[in-house]
């Protein structure tokens, strides 16, 4: 299954809004790929020195750092432009959302508003948001996560699906493999012969990392939680869209519902980088007892590993903490999957933590699994 494939629940640009988003996308991309790396170089020729003259030491670590860069022009102007860019994408995808609302909503009733629905979808109102979710528009998605208008609401999951589709493309990231292709493929060559028959996805979003398993394992049973309505029924209709089922619930990844034992495989795709550490920790504790005995467990994320980079570079992608609303992205950065998979009770032998690319090589991902033990 492709990262975007088509269904009639995904907003449908016009030709003018095409372009719009087309011409925004192709700025993302030349204020990340031509203006960034320039300011590196501004930091060698002008801030580091500056900064040394001023203090007696050249910038120690990422927090100096921002100290010596913030003044600098070139770097003020590409921070700028590339927080301007992802607010006329929002906006552009926005424009598009709602004046396709009235056909979406049409075609949703469709999808689940009768009895022959191949999924399910089942809310819990007093499920726990983390505070740090239901008050931050993560990376500026309007009205966030949480964004929930009423019974029948799915504009949250519209937005991300949509806007995340153009944001990946923006950053040159290949569209040819979902995130859950990739990780079906890491599954066949690490564990041959592994065929799992119940299947959880963790904050699963708006679903587009939950149905490559459903497809790739049509005998098994899928299931999908996260913790808002408005990116679950988004998730759920798009998944009928589709033709696959896929059972979405309203639960929070550190305290499901599901009894002990009770999947074959648990997954979780660009979610650890959205969570405390208490949370990611209290997701591989679930994995662990959600597991059977030989059941698998893959957490995939961005590759942003601060023990693998430079303090320069820790600055430089400290920028969506600070000015992308990306409360947790320095927390995740920082953590151990490792060691939580290891008092999760997964045996340390049974661990790996490493990365895995897209066939393209357009991106690597960072994945952490482990196979509970027999």
């Amino acid at each position: 299954m492709s990262r975007n494939p088509d269904h009639a629940m995904l907003g449908r640009p016009s030709h003018d809004e095409r372009a719009r988003l087309g011409i925004i996308g192709a700025m993302k991309l030349r204020v990340g790929r031509r203006l960034r790396p320039g300011n590196r170089v501004y930091y060698e020729l002008e801030a580091e020195p500056r900064f040394e003259a001023a203090h007696g030491h050249a910038p120690k670590g990422p927090d100096e750092i921002g100290q010596a860069m913030r003044p600098n022009a070139h770097w003020q102007l590409w921070s700028a432009m590339n927080r301007a860019t992802q607010e006329q994408m929002w906006d552009a995808v926005q424009d598009t959302l709602l004046r396709e609302a009235p056909r979406m909503e049409k075609v949703y009733r469709e999808l689940t508003g009768n009895e022959k629905t191949l999924g399910s979808l089942e809310l819990d109102p007093d499920c726990r948001v983390p505070e740090e979710i239901r008050q931050t528009e993560i990376h500026l998605q309007p009205g966030g996560y949480t964004l929930d208008r009423g019974d029948d609401d799915f504009l949250a999951g519209a937005f991300y699906e949509l806007g995340g589709a153009v944001y990946s493309q923006a950053q040159g990231i290949g569209t040819k493999q979902s995130k859950g292709e990739i990780i079906i493929g890491m599954l066949e060559a690490q564990y041959p012969g592994f065929k799992p028959t119940r299947i959880l996805d963790m904050a699963c979003s708006a679903g587009s990392s939950s149905t490559p398993y459903a497809e790739a394992f049509p005998d098994a049973e899928v299931h999908a939680i996260d913790v808002t309505p408005g990116l679950l029924r988004y998730a759920h209709a798009r998944a009928e869209a589709l033709g696959l089922a896929v059972h979405f619930h309203q639960q929070h990844v550190a305290d499901t519902t599901f009894p002990d034992a009770s999947f074959d495989l648990v997954v979780s795709h660009n979610a650890m980088h959205e969570m405390s550490n208490d949370d990611v920790a209290g997701m591989m504790g679930e994995s662990h007892r959600l597991l059977k005995p030989g059941g698998v467990c893959v957490h995939q994320d961005v590759p942003l590993r601060y023990d693998q980079l430079d303090d320069y570079t820790q600055f430089d992608y400290g920028w969506d903490h600070d000015y992308n609303a990306e409360p947790f992205w320095v927390v995740y950065a920082t953590n151990d999957p490792r060691a939580m998979l290891v008092d999760a009770g997964f045996a340390d032998d049974d661990v790996y933590v490493g990365f895995v690319a897209q066939s393209d090589k357009s991106m690597r991902w960072y994945v952490a699994t482990a196979r509970k033990a027999d």
